[in-house]
């Protein structure tokens, strides 16, 4: 098992025949998508394909049940901010009223619009977290050229989010060794409970942000001063180099998104009002 920013992942998974930079490129463009894609549909179906490739890559489908209660959440605080909270507008269509509270149509289906842009954001990261290690994403940057310092906060920074989320687990395991059982307590205990995991998860962190610093050290890096100015071999390199196939993912990827600016801006493709999903939502509530 190879240890990934968020998980584990096996030796012989596909993904590592691909080379870092190919994951970092599809990060940085396949997450664009949404933001040019109203129709609920097609960010649903975009979804299905990124979950497809994780399996594809042998990512631990377990770890995705983490994150449906950040997505229950998340959708929730979304709908409520667009429709109890989305004000007075006499120009929309009146669904509902309680009290001095107007649920509009035009809200619920914004608040859809907005949620379903920003999952298949999330699944994206997830994706490259689950599959990208420390390496990886040094060597992708490095690859295009990108300043050391540079290279190295951002890879510290995500690494960093990994480890929080293994500190978080060891607290946990921690609780219940000692016995602690958090099964029929309140939803107001649960959440004091998770404020109160801040505290050793802070002390975990600078901890382990100052050996990150004595390492760097001891090794004889700077960031500041002539040792900053000093030419780094890229040593690291000399053991990833572009195959055919990666060439042609690039090139996909690319292509993808020309394609998918040219039916949007183009032809008007991918609206809100082409969505069947909204469409069978609204025959619903009237």
């Amino acid at each position: 098992m190879n240890k990934t920013l968020l998980g584990y992942v096996p030796d012989e998974s596909p993904i590592y025949a691909v080379h870092p930079f190919v994951k970092l490129f599809f990060l940085l463009v396949v997450s664009l998508f949404p933001m040019f894609v109203e129709a609920p549909d097609w960010n649903i179906i975009l979804m299905g394909v990124i979950i497809l490739l994780m399996w594809i890559s042998r990512v631990d489908m377990r770890t995705l049940k983490i994150y449906i209660p950040v997505a229950i959440s998340m959708g929730s605080i979304i709908l409520i901010s667009y429709t109890v909270l989305g004000g007075v507008h006499p120009e929309f269509e009146l669904v509902a009223k309680w009290g001095r509270v107007n649920i509009y149509w035009e809200r619920i289906r914004d608040a859809i619009v907005v949620y379903f842009r920003v999952l298949p954001m999330i699944f994206t990261m997830v994706f490259f977290l689950s599959t990208s290690r420390e390496r990886d994403i040094i060597v992708s940057m490095r690859s295009v050229r990108i300043p050391f310092v540079a290279t190295y906060i951002t890879a510290m920074a995500l690494r960093a989010a990994g480890m929080v989320l293994e500190d978080f687990q060891i607290v946990r395991q921690a609780e219940q060794a000692r016995g602690f059982d958090s099964t029929g307590k309140s939803l107001a205990y649960k959440i004091r409970q998770y404020v109160m995991y801040m505290v050793p998860l802070f002390a975990l962190s600078l901890r382990r942000s100052e050996e990150f610093t004595n390492a760097l050290v001891a090794r004889g890096y700077a960031f500041t001063g002539k040792a900053s100015k000093v030419k780094r071999a890229d040593y690291i390199l000399t053991h990833y180099s572009y195959k055919y196939y990666d060439y042609i993912f690039i090139a996909l990827i690319s292509l993808s998104f020309i394609i998918l600016l040219v039916l949007r801006f183009g032809y008007g493709y991918f609206d809100v009002e082409q969505s069947w999903l909204i469409g069978l939502l609204r025959d619903a509530i009237h």
